[in-house]
């Protein structure tokens, strides 16, 4: 059965809203946080989930990734800024499992990106992925970031810390990737096109 948002009257009209070819990307409304929390607490998520969990607020941009062709809410994608590092934004997203491998989170993670740099005081974004999450580190990949190291996380929401590598992408390398697909007509950049 599909997970819609609940309608709570939240306006929707007002949302900052992305597409791409076949995902809406909506900023996060009220009504949206069940549809969240229900696919969150699917137990193959449990261990891959990294900040935001359903309902924590985001210094930056948050939003759910809706299929478009459905209307089902798929996931959540966004970006905060981070304090204690040497960059200023970290890219946060994930996907309910039946949704993955079909190049979904590479299409969110571009519009995304694409939004983040969109604004001038962003000029690298970080992201951490735990050192089991292959699909995860494949969209990474895909969208130009950078191996930059490994180390461990302890996000208030979990009970422990857990091994991650972590990822850079700044604005340069990401305009250079999107040039480079414009002049061989690809509809994204993919630096993992061999």
């Amino acid at each position: 059965m599909p997970i819609e948002p609940e309608d709570d009257g939240d306006d929707h009209a007002t949302s900052l809203v992305l597409t791409t070819a076949r995902l809406v990307l909506r900023s996060e409304g009220a009504g949206d946080r069940r549809a969240i929390e229900a696919l969150a607490a699917d137990p193959r998520l449990v261990d891959e989930v990294l900040p935001p969990r359903p309902g924590e607020a985001v210094d930056g941009a948050n939003f759910v990734v809706i299929a478009a062709e459905s209307g089902e809410v798929i996931g959540q994608v966004g970006y905060r800024g981070l304090a204690q590092t040497p960059a200023p934004v970290e890219l946060l997203l994930w996907l309910r499992p039946e949704d993955r491998g079909k190049g979904l989170g590479t299409e969110a993670a571009h519009a995304l990106i694409d939004h983040a740099f969109a604004d001038e005081r962003v000029g690298v974004l970080w992201c951490a992925v735990r050192v089991t999450n292959d699909g995860a580190r494949r969209v990474l990949e895909k969208s130009g970031f950078q191996f930059r190291g490994s180390g461990m996380l302890r996000p208030p929401s979990s009970g422990g810390a857990f091994a991650v590598e972590r990822f850079v992408l700044d604005r340069r390398n990401w305009a250079s990737l999107k040039a480079w697909g414009a002049e061989d007509g690809s509809p994204a950049p993919d630096a993992a096109r061999g």
